[in-house]
C-alpha cells in the first residue's frame, strides 16, 4: 500500500523541488525507502527513482506524480504507456495487472479519437473505468506529456485520496491530509469512491465512474497505515484509535501497573485503555535512528532489525511492573514474541498482558493491499491459549469484531474487515 502525490502548479514559474522532497517525507509511513517521481520535459514523460534528495532535484517543474513505497512488486503499479499523440504514465497505490489493461485501453481510445486531445484524455480514462464495473481498481495518479494529471480514488474506498489547494496557485492530491497540511494547503475535499479527477492548467473538472461497490475503508488504514494526525474521510485517526483504545478495557480482566504501547502506531490505543482503566500510560520504549515499520517487511532478517531498532526498553518504568502492552494488530508474531522476551529476560516484568487493538487475522487480503501471508498468520494457526505459550506472555486479549464495529459506527465509517474472517467490519 503505497503513498501518492501529485502536485499542480497553474504557474510555470514555480518549482515543485522541495514540494515533492517534504511531501513525500510526510508520507514515509506508508512505504520508505523507495520513491519514485514522474514530471514532463521536452515532449516526453519523464520518471526517476532513488533517493528523495535525488529525485526532488530532478523535479524542476510546476507539475509532478511521485509515490513512497516499500516492494515495487506488491506496493505501488507503475506503467508508462505511448500513443501517436501524447504519452501517459500511472502509478497505483498497490499492483494490480488489471492497470495493464486499463493503460492499454486508454491509450487505445486515445488513439483513435478524432477530437482534440486535450478534451479526450478525462473522457478516455472515465469510458475505460466505466468499463470495469466491480472490478477492483487501485487508486491511482498519472501525468500526461501534454501537462496534465488525472487522480482517481478505488471504487470500493478502500485507500483514501485528498485533494487540497495553496490558494489559487497550486493544487495537491495525497494519499494524506497530513502531507497537504506539511506543504502549507488546505485539505479541499477527500474524493469519493469512484471519483476521477483532472487537472490541466486551464481546467480542474471531476467525473463519476459507473460502479455499484459499496464503499468501505480498509481497516489497516485506520488501524495502522495512516499517520496518528491525518484526517480519513473527515475521521480524526487519533480520536479513532483511542476510543477502539477504550473499547479494549471491557475485555481486559488483568490487574496491572501501567500501560504500554508498541511504538509508534499503538501508542493512541494505550493512551484509549490507560484512560478507561486508570491506570499510568507509560513511554516503554525509544526508538534507534529512522522508524522502520516492521509490519511491511518481508524478509524476516529486515523484519527483525526493525523490530530491535525500535524496541529500546526504558528498564526503570518497566522492571518489576505487571504491564500491558497494547498493539494495533497482530500478524505473525515476530514483533510480540521478541518484545516479550525483552521483556522477561532483559528488563524483568513481572507479568506481561498483551491486547490488541483489532481482530484476529485469520486470512490473507483478497485485495493485496497488505502483505498478509496465510501460512504465517498466528491466529489462523495458533488458538489464543496454545498462542499465550507460544508468545511466552501471562494473558492474550483481542478486541471483540462486535465491539470494533460498535466503534466504527459511532464515528459513521464503515470498513472492511475481511481479512478478519468477517465480512465488514462497522
Amino acid at each position: 500500500m503505497g503513498g501518492l502525490l501529485a502536485l499542480y502548479a497553474f504557474d510555470d514559474l514555480w518549482n515543485l523541488s522541495n514540494h515533492i522532497y517534504y511531501g513525500l517525507t510526510a508520507l514515509d509511513h506508508r512505504g520508505s525507502e523507495k520513491y519514485i517521481a514522474c514530471t514532463i520535459g521536452n515532449g516526453k514523460v519523464k520518471c526517476y527513482k532513488g533517493s528523495k534528495e535525488r529525485i526532488s532535484k530532478e523535479i524542476t517543474t510546476p507539475l509532478a506524480i511521485a509515490a513512497t513505497y516499500s516492494n515495487e512488486d506488491s506496493d505501488i503499479y507503475l506503467g508508462t504507456y505511448s500513443t501517436n499523440k501524447l504519452e501517459f504514465v500511472m502509478i497505483g497505490d498497490r499492483y494490480i495487472k488489471t492497470m495493464d489493461i486499463v493503460g492499454e485501453e486508454v491509450a487505445s481510445r486515445l488513439n483513435s479519437s478524432n477530437t482534440s486531445i486535450t478534451n479526450k484524455v478525462l473522457s478516455a480514462f472515465k469510458e475505460v473505468l466505466d468499463g470495469f464495473k466491480g472490478k477492483d481498481i487501485p487508486s491511482f495518479v498519472a501525468i500526461t506529456s501534454k501537462g496534465e494529471i488525472l487522480a482517481y480514488r478505488n471504487g470500493m474506498g478502500l485507500t483514501p485520496l485528498i485533494l487540497g489547494g495553496y490558494g489559487f496557485d497550486l493544487a495537491l492530491i495525497s494519499s494524506e491530509s497530513r502531507a497537504i497540511d506539511i506543504l502549507g494547503g488546505d485539505v479541499r475535499k477527500w474524493l469519493r469512491p469512484n471519483e476521477l479527477l483532472y487537472l490541466s492548467k486551464y481546467a480542474v473538472k471531476n467525473a463519476r465512474i459507473d460502479g455499484n461497490d459499496i464503499e468501505h475503508l480498509c481497516a489497516f488504514e485506520l488501524l495502522y497505515m495512516a499517520r496518528h494526525d491525518s484526517i480519513v474521510d473527515g475521521v480524526s485517526v487519533y480520536e479513532f484509535r483511542k476510543s477502539l483504545g477504550r473499547a479494549l478495557a471491557r475485555n481486559l480482566n488483568a490487574n496491572v501497573d501501567i500501560v504500554v504501547g508498541v511504538p509508534e502506531t499503538a501508542i493512541p490505543y494505550a493512551v484509549g485503555l490507560a484512560q478507561a482503566i486508570n491506570k499510568p500510560f507509560e513511554i516503554g520504549f525509544v526508538g534507534t535512528g529512522r522508524h522502520m515499520r516492521s509490519a511491511l517487511r518481508m524478509d524476516p532478517l529486515q523484519k527483525l532489525i526493525a523490530i530491535h531498532l525500535k524496541m529500546n526498553p526504558v528498564v526503570n518504568v518497566l522492571e518489576g511492573k505487571k504491564v500491558a502492552l497494547v498493539d494495533d494488530s497482530m500478524v505473525t508474531g515476530a514483533t510480540m514474541k521478541t518484545v516479550s522476551q525483552i521483556l522477561r529476560y532483559r528488563v524483568g516484568v513481572e507479568e506481561l498482558h498483551v491486547v490488541i487493538a483489532s481482530p484476529p487475522l485469520i486470512r490473507g487480503c483478497p485485495y493485496k493491499l497488505m502483505p498478509i501471508d496465510v501460512k504465517s498468520l498466528l491466529a489462523a494457526h495458533l488458538d489464543t491459549e496454545n498462542a499465550v505459550r507460544y508468545l511466552e506472555v501471562d494473558s492474550l486479549t483481542w478486541i471483540k469484531p462486535e465491539v470494533m464495529s460498535e466503534v466504527t459506527k459511532s464515528f459513521n465509517i464503515r470498513l472492511c474487515g475481511k481479512c478478519f474472517g468477517v465480512n465488514f467490519v462497522g
